[in-house]
């Protein structure tokens, strides 16, 4: 049994990670303000702007990062993927590509399937994490290594 990817992986970046941004983005508007008071139409302006900003990060972030499988493990020739309560073994047979999204954090893979299952016609997981590169993940070379 080989672990592809962990659901503390997926959990980090569907929710650690974007109530941190927010935060940080949150902390630095207040630290704005608080050198200089401004009245109060500037700072609901600016109030405005920026929960439109973190609302636009988060649903952008979610829709990367939600897809993605909660587990991937490689058992006997196949793969055990987990999503959303819902568990299938996919043959590594049945993988017809594999594309990865370079130089974005979280990095992502994404499983094309001959044949669609209960999850889906593809399978998208976060890999583990690395600091991003230009060059492709080294699990897509594993991926690769065990189509053949």
């Amino acid at each position: 049994m080989t672990q592809l990817h962990s659901s503390f992986q997926t959990v980090m970046q569907r929710r650690i990670v974007p109530a941190f941004m927010i935060t940080i983005n949150a902390g630095v508007f207040l630290s704005l303000l608080i050198p200089r008071p401004a009245p109060l139409k500037v700072i609901g302006i600016a109030a405005t702007i920026q929960l439109i900003v973190c609302l636009v990060y988060y649903l952008i972030y979610q829709s990367m990062v939600s897809p993605a499988a909660d587990s991937v493990v490689y058992e006997d020739g196949a793969l055990r993927v987990r999503r959303h309560g819902r568990e299938v073994s996919i043959p590594v047979a049945s993988i017809t590509g594999i594309r990865g999204r370079l130089g974005l954090n979280p990095e992502t893979i994404t499983l094309d399937l001959s044949e669609p299952t209960a999850i889906g016609s593809s399978v998208t997981f976060i890999p583990p994490a690395r600091f991003p590169s230009s060059k492709e993940h080294p699990m897509m070379a594993t991926l690769r290594e065990l189509m053949e």
